[in-house]
């Protein structure tokens, strides 16, 4: 399958992802997979989803519905990556050192090894892109995820060099 037809299967899913939450019962359902006693309550969901058999899309699902909670604009296409997310929640640089938390928890979600050490770290920053009301490219993310799986050194080194190699906000040059 060619990269085309992941980025369309992905972009699919992500419709259908915002059309199910656009429905507020559902969204709730879907909120409580993030506690292993709650969970059974987001499987129907995950079922219209076709995302039970996906570790995947089950996290992209649980994500969504923990970002689009008061927000109608938690996924724009093309919007941040996960780097990019992170750096604009640390104030739009990476340099600042009024952020220090962010790199710290930017530095744990690089150190996952595994779709589950994963899934804390991202919880924990759609939490606060849901609070600042950042979007995120769900498709995107979806793609990441995938890729992921096989590759995470690439996923995680495409994510540092968001956050890290962003281009220096510059001032306005003082008036004489």
């Amino acid at each position: 399958m060619s990269n085309t037809d992941y980025q369309k299967q992905n972009e699919d899913f992500v419709s259908a992802l915002i059309q199910v939450c656009g429905d507020r019962g559902l969204r709730a359902a879907m909120r409580r997979w993030w506690s292993e006693g709650t969970r059974h309550y987001a499987y129907p969901i995950l079922g219209k989803l076709f995302a039970l058999d996906d570790d995947r899309r089950t996290l992209v699902t649980a994500l969504y519905a923990v970002h689009s909670k008061d927000s109608a604009f938690a996924h724009v296409s093309g919007a941040h990556s996960i780097g990019s997310a992170a750096l604009k929640v640390a104030g739009g640089s990476s340099q600042a050192d009024a952020f220090p938390s962010m790199k710290r928890h930017f530095r744990r979600l690089l150190s996952a090894e595994s779709l589950d050490d994963l899934g804390p770290q991202l919880h924990r920053l759609v939490k606060r892109l849901e609070r600042e009301s950042i979007p995120l490219d769900y498709a995107r993310l979806l793609g990441d995820l995938r890729q992921f799986s096989n590759n995470p050194e690439a996923v995680k080194t495409r994510w540092a060099i968001a956050f890290w190699q962003a281009p220096i906000e510059q001032s306005a040059p003082a008036e004489a």
